[in-house]
């Protein structure tokens, strides 16, 4: 139980940056030239070039139509992210035979942030076009976890640099994905938490409340104390979540009596288990309070 407890507070601990899953793929700068010289990417990879050779190496692109590499010596890199689509050509600075190209795919990025959002919160859908355009439209769609295929939600339109945004207010663990013209982007999951809550009723009592689109009745909680002295939190007990409330606005409140004789002041929280929020939800956790 307790490796358990931890595994779901470090889940919980974690902040995700987001990701548009990009990759990085490097070339070698060798005596004989760039190894490999043909590459074919997608928007938003990066290419690290390193110096192979014992002497001094230069990337220089042809109409500057990426920045040029400082001298790269020995075993030194230079690394360049490509978020527009295009063909690039490219050549050695100290030895201009040596040449290589560089093929970036349309298509279009897709991120979020937060990735993990408690029931009832937003997130901020974002991304850019590989045209790096004003004015292109790019619709945008969700697979709400348990539901067989995605429906379209909504359509953004480019700004600067062909960036786009949206918010979303998932209730669900859910997959999204856009698209634009003939590309779609790799899908891209926002998780979504139970909102739970620890509220005190009077000496020793207390509400535990979670709050989600279904009903948790059977599923616990887990209650915990602070302990200052091992300078980590401790278990007390599981919460068996009774009775459910009417349907409000989609949402439906689990709750519990709890008590506990632990002495006032102690800063108690409470825990709801990744296996306990099942396959749609993500664990969640209430807000510290005073016993």
């Amino acid at each position: 139980m307790k490796k358990t407890v931890l595994l779901v507070i470090a889940l919980i601990a974690v902040t995700l940056a987001p990701s548009s899953f990009a990759a990085t793929t490097t070339v070698d700068i060798t005596r004989l030239g760039f190894a490999p010289d043909r590459l074919t990417i997608d928007p938003g990879d990066t290419v690290t070039w390193t110096n192979k050779d014992s002497t001094q190496h230069q990337v220089v692109a042809d109409q500057a139509t990426f920045p040029t590499s400082p001298v790269l010596q020995a075993n030194q890199t230079y690394s360049y992210r490509f978020v527009k689509s295009g063909t690039f050509s490219y050549r050695d600075a100290f030895a201009r035979n040596e040449r290589g190209r560089i093929t970036v795919r349309e298509g279009v990025s897709l991120a979020a942030m937060p990735r993990i959002v408690r029931f009832g919160g937003s997130t901020t859908l974002s991304g850019a076009v590989s045209s790096a355009q004003a004015g292109e439209n790019v619709t945008i769609e969700a697979q709400e976890c348990g539901k067989a295929t995605a429906a379209r939600l909504g359509a953004a339109t480019t700004v600067a640099n062909g960036a786009w945004s949206f918010i979303v207010k998932p209730t669900v663990s859910t997959v999204y994905q856009v698209r634009w013209k003939t590309t779609v982007s790799a899908k891209f999951e926002v998780k979504v938490a139970p909102r739970v809550a620890l509220v005190r009723l009077g000496a020793r009592r207390f509400s535990a409340r979670v709050t989600a689109t279904p009903s948790f009745v059977g599923k616990f909680v887990v209650l915990q104390r602070y302990s200052a002295a091992r300078r980590r939190w401790l278990t007390l007990k599981r919460v068996v979540l009774r009775t459910a409330g009417a349907p409000v606005g989609g949402a439906i409140t689990t709750k519990a009596g709890v008590t506990s004789r632990v002495p006032r002041r102690t800063r108690l929280r409470l825990v709801f288990p990744q296996a306990q929020a099942g396959t749609c939800y993500a664990p969640g956790q209430s807000a510290t309070i005073r016993a």
